[in-house]
């Protein structure tokens, strides 16, 4: 059981994660819970969201650069998640790492909008606040929509609200549910 002065274990995860891949030479970003405490307030996770900057189209180019990073995988299972789906499981120390790879052209602006932060002693990329949105209006669940209504509070004016609404439009259309959904947000969170 870790101590109250003791960082998460996915906090751990990332931390190392981050250090391998730059020593690799690979550009990635962290997502999820980890960027979101960043943005917004810190909430417990069990996994890694993790993005790594290769080419869809070359999995096994993937798969081998999880493997030298550190990275436990099911080859076969992985190789068919990343060609169907754009993402795949993986394990590190015994956590769970959601790897995904770009797979629609938001990624090449979403790379341009990192961040690099400092995570204990580390320095890591992340998701910025407005990308980080984008992102989970895509998985669009309830603790998404959660966190989306966090971040919005805690980043207040300085959160590019026209920008994310954008890139929804530009992603899903004008009629897909998240645009009336994030206009319902931004609505019930003003801007400050």
């Amino acid at each position: 059981m870790l101590s109250a002065e003791e960082p998460p274990r996915s906090t751990l995860v990332a931390q190392e994660l981050a250090a391998a891949l730059d020593q690799q030479g690979q550009e990635y970003a962290f997502g999820g819970a980890l960027a979101l405490g960043f943005w917004g307030t810190p909430r417990g996770t069990l996994d890694v969201d993790l993005t790594l900057f290769i080419s869809p189209k070359h999995p096994t180019e993937c798969l081998w650069l999880m493997t030298q990073v550190g990275c436990q995988v099911d080859s076969k299972s992985a190789t068919e998640s990343l060609i169907e789906l754009g993402f795949c499981h993986a394990s590190f120390a015994g956590t769970r790492v959601d790897v995904f790879v770009p797979t629609i052209p938001f990624y090449d602006l979403a790379k341009q909008r990192r961040r690099q932060v400092t995570l204990g002693s580390q320095p890591i990329w992340i998701w910025d606040a407005e990308t980080l949105a984008v992102f989970k209006m895509m998985f669009f669940r309830t603790k998404d929509i959660a966190d989306l209504e966090n971040i919005l509070e805690m980043q207040g004016a300085v959160f590019d609200r026209t920008w994310v609404r954008e890139q929804i439009v530009n992603i899903f259309g004008n009629r897909d549910p998240r645009l009336s959904e994030w206009d319902r947000l931004v609505e019930r969170v003003p801007a400050g």
